[in-house]
């Protein structure tokens, strides 16, 4: 949820994130002072609360704000550490920020929902945020109500991101047990061109991202443009020995402000079409009574050289959102979630397992005896429920999906729009009526 504050009260709220970014410095300053003189490691969480406790407050925060951020570095020093033993990369976190989500603990935070007056008016819906003692707390608006129970939600996060306030709820979420047999298996394909494609025994469902792709072309040309346009204003230089700091125009930084807020947006708008996505997914899966869930995981393909605009698309792909979201999902409705390995899932025939040749969104067997036509994404989730264990049959329907808003100005959209303009002007000059079904045609 987005703040809607008063600039004055945002100004304040910004005032704690940089104060938990201070909690944040303290901790690795307290990390390399105790490796400096010599003293024994003590970065668990509990070891590091009475050094905090000591300290004090940061800003307005409460302790147990303080508390969290300590927690959280301790967590992920440790995770680094653990990974560094396996023998992966892996870095300690000891970078400082400059700004740092904040968290508060049920009972220290009071949510109020939207209220209309008979009027007309509404007033929007609202957080009170406890502070330190001494300062008074803070009151911030919402731009919309939360859909959890008041009873269920457990904590609330403030945090920035590209110059603007959110804050996320964290809420129990109660388990519906659906009616579905444990032993029906459901496969689920993650993908570029289909977020998800799900097959559950004779019925599939193809999920396309047509609307996301166009928002993620449209948004790259705009980047190009900010680019081009930025490039004309001088931008900062760093300091050096024997040159002092540069902070170049003002205008060059309004720019980079204003792609850093484009970019988040279009983030927010991919994010929120994969858990739709997903949403539709686990419906489908429930309805179709399949228990299990065989998910394939693409991990690895990131370290792939497939060019440059392909390897663009890889990097802008939400693999792991895209997957928790349908764990998520599954977990709120009783269904066991499993993920495989994807790998050659999309390059052979489901029916007779031969190597098939790939043509477009086709996939055609090339054994003597099959020859069997399938679509590639079908195919492809096939095979990955046949490999959970699932009996594999012919796909008799096929459902399509649309997730995503709809784009600005696809130029698809444009140039059929114009057809559609050039169809209704012959048709009034042939003194024809411009029914939908003519200009269809």
């Amino acid at each position: 949820m987005k703040v809607m504050s008063s600039p004055a009260k945002e100004r304040r709220a910004k005032e704690m994130l940089v104060a938990a970014g201070d909690a944040w410095a303290w901790t690795i300053d307290r990390f390399h002072r105790r490796r400096r003189d010599d003293l024994p490691a003590s970065n668990s969480n509990i070891e590091i609360w009475p050094d905090l406790r000591a300290h004090g407050s940061f800003g307005e925060l409460t302790m147990h704000c303080s508390q969290d951020i300590a927690k959280c570095w301790s967590a992920n020093f440790f995770a680094a550490k653990r990974r560094q033993k396996r023998g992966e990369e892996a870095s300690l976190p000891l970078a400082k920020r400059y700004l740092m989500p904040v968290s508060w603990r049920k009972g220290e935070f009071s949510l109020t929902v939207e209220s209309r007056f008979p009027d007309g008016s509404r007033r929007r819906p609202s957080v009170v945020l406890a502070t330190a003692r001494g300062c008074e707390p803070l009151s911030l608006s919402l731009s919309h109500d939360h859909p959890y129970d008041q009873a269920a939600v457990r904590a609330v996060r403030l945090l920035e991101d590209a110059g603007e306030l959110f804050l996320d709820v964290t809420a129990w979420v109660q388990i519906v047990r659906a009616e579905v047999d444990p032993e029906m298996i459901a496969g689920i394909d993650p993908g570029i061109i289909h977020p998800l494609a799900i097959v559950t025994g004779e019925k599939a469902l193809l999920i396309s991202g047509r609307a996301t792709r166009a928002e993620e072309f449209l948004h790259l040309e705009d980047q190009k443009g900010r680019d081009v346009c930025q490039s004309r204003y001088r931008a900062p230089v760093r300091a050096r020995k024997g040159r002092p700091h540069q902070p170049g125009s003002r205008r060059w930084r309004k720019i980079a402000e204003r792609k850093r807020r484009e970019e988040a947006k279009s983030r927010r708008k991919v994010r929120l079409a994969a858990n739709r996505a997903a949403r539709v997914a686990v419906g489908f899966v429930e309805s179709n009574h399949a228990g299990v869930i065989a998910m394939g995981d693409p991990s690895g393909i990131e370290q792939r050289d497939s060019g440059r605009v392909q390897n663009r698309r890889t990097a802008r792909w939400l693999r792991a959102s895209a997957r928790d979201a349908v764990r998520y999902r599954a977990e709120e409705r009783g269904i066991a979630f499993l993920a495989v390995d994807e790998r050659g899932t999309s390059s052979r025939c489901p029916s007779c397992g031969e190597p098939a040749a790939k043509n477009g969104r086709r996939l055609i067997c090339q054994g003597p005896l099959c020859r069997e036509e399938h679509h590639r994404d079908i195919a492809g989730v096939q095979n990955i429920a046949q490999n959970s264990g699932a009996v594999v049959t012919r796909v008799a329907l096929i459902e399509h999906r649309r997730v995503g808003q709809p784009s600005r100005r696809d130029r698809r959209r444009r140039r059929y729009d114009a057809s559609r303009g050039e169809a209704r002007t012959w048709a009034v000059e042939a003194g024809l009526p411009a029914t939908r079904s003519l200009v269809a045609s």
